[in-house]
Parts: structure tokens; sequence; C-alpha cells
């Protein structure tokens, strides 16, 4: 039985998106409904605007789990989500950024799965917003290879793990070193999904979990410094994988009956006749 799911936003002079944020995970409809409770761990950075004012405010009078918001001197986002994950204590564990949220069904999906034990870790459809909190774009992903994990071509040769609709057990925080997580400043998250990667499969759900909000100034904005970060852990790609990374592409933009029928241990589709995730 999941009892307990874990969030850790890492933030630092966000006032302006935070409360959007906050809401999104606070007002979880798992949550009003008793289904599961929710650890929110918020790891503020020293902010100097309203950031932890609006955040607490945004979070008063809730009252199905806990909410607790750290403000200390971290050493840049990523050593701040170190910090929040070696709190957690939630059964599933997941983190989003200050700016992105989550789809209001997001959790209730994630329990479905996860508690038939059918993943250990689960990403969703890809959702960009803009700006204005609009939904822009989404995509569902076709096939996470372990191999393409490990010579780096997520994010590289076909598009990133979207980070705001990926969850795991939290038995997977056992693999993060969390010193190294630390000094990452740009792809930490890629190095969370390499350590992953290397014992479980990322199970993908047609369902839109969360998205990721373009905005400028972002961190994801600086692709070189990613791409950098990157190179220091991964191995050079072989043939066969330049081979399957071209039939990847090709899937990626087929179909989504398709993409289950050549993914079908994989990715689950919701079957109505049924009434759950197949």
């Amino acid at each position: 039985m999941i009892k307990k799911i874990s969030i850790i936003t890492p933030c630092r002079n966000a006032e302006k998106y935070i409360r959007e944020t906050v809401e999104s995970v606070i007002l979880q409809t798992a949550l009003l409904s008793g289904r599961t409770e929710l650890e929110y761990i918020i790891c503020d950075g020293l902010s100097t605007d309203k950031t932890v004012e609006i955040a607490e405010a945004a979070a008063k009078g809730f009252r199905y789990g806990t909410v607790r918001i750290v403000s200390q001197q971290d050493a840049g986002m990523y050593d701040a989500l170190a910090k929040g994950i070696k709190k957690s204590t939630g059964d599933i564990v997941s983190y989003l950024n200050a700016g992105d949220y989550y789809n209001k069904y997001a959790f209730d999906i994630i329990l479905d799965i996860f508690s038939a034990k059918k993943t250990h870790w689960l990403t969703g459809y890809s959702v960009v917003y803009n700006d204005r909190s609009h939904v822009v774009y989404s995509i569902l992903p076709y096939k996470y290879r372990k191999r393409f994990f490990s010579c780096g071509f997520y994010g590289q040769q076909l598009l990133h793990v979207q980070q705001e609709s990926t969850f795991w057990s939290s038995a997977l925080s056992s693999l993060i070193d969390y010193d190294k997580l630390s000094n990452f400043k740009y792809a930490g998250d890629f190095y969370l999904w390499f350590q992953f990667s290397r014992k479980y499969d990322l199970h993908i759900v047609e369902a839109y979990l969360g998205g990721f909000r373009m905005h400028k100034g972002q961190l994801s904005e600086n692709i070189s410094a990613y791409n950098a970060e990157m190179e220091t852990i991964i191995t050079k790609p072989n043939m066969i994988d330049h081979l399957l990374v071209m039939i990847d592409k090709i899937m990626w933009y087929a179909p989504n009956s398709f993409k289950k029928m050549m993914n079908k241990e994989g990715l689950f589709r919701y079957d109505h006749n049924m009434q759950e995730w197949v």
C-alpha cells in the first residue's frame, strides 16, 4: 500500500511562480479524497524576495500530510534537491521546480500504476507550458532504452526525460550518490535517470502528469553546459546504438496505438472496458 508521496521543490527567488507550483501539489485529487498523504519539502535557497512568504500562505491550512519549508544556504538547485530527497520518507518520490506544475489527477494515475506493482519509475506525456501557464506542446514518449541512457542519447538524439512527469519508488533513491548530485549545476536530472536506468526500465503512461514551463533565464537554456555535464558520466555509443536511435526517432512521432503495439510492456494505456491501465 502506498501511504505517502514525497515531492521536493528546490527554489530561490521564485515569487512569480511558487504559488501555482505549490497549489498544484497540495490540491491533488488523491490527497483531497484521502487516498494517500503528502510529504512536501520546499528547499529554498535563502530567497531575497517573497518566495517563502507566498509558499507559506499557499500551504496554510493544508491537512492531508505535511508541508515543510526549509530556507537555508545551498550550492545551487541540485544541492537543494539532494538535501530534500535525503529528508524524504514517502513511498513514491518526485521533484517539481518552481514554475512547473502537475495535472490535478497526477497522483491518482501514478497510484493506480504503482499500486499494481507494474513499475519502479514512471513518466507520462512530455508537456510544455508557455509563461502564461498554457499547454503549448505535448508528445507521448515511445520507449526508454537503458542503452540510450548509458550513451546520453536522451537530450541529444531524442527528447529529454521530462522531470516534471517522472516519479520513482523510494527504493531507487538508494542508487543516488548525494554528494555527486549536489555538484551538478545543470544535468542533475540526467544523473538521476542514469542511475535509475542501470537497474530498472523507465515505464511510460499515456497520461498528462505534469509539465515544464518555458521562460527566460532558466537553467535549461544553457544547453552546452548541460551537455558538458552529461559527458562526464556517459559512454561512447556504438554502431547498434546509432542504428536503433534512427528507428526510435521515427517511432516517437508514430500514432500512440502503434507505440503501444511496439512497446507492449513498457507503455501503459487506459482500457475503458476494463477500467484500468494496461
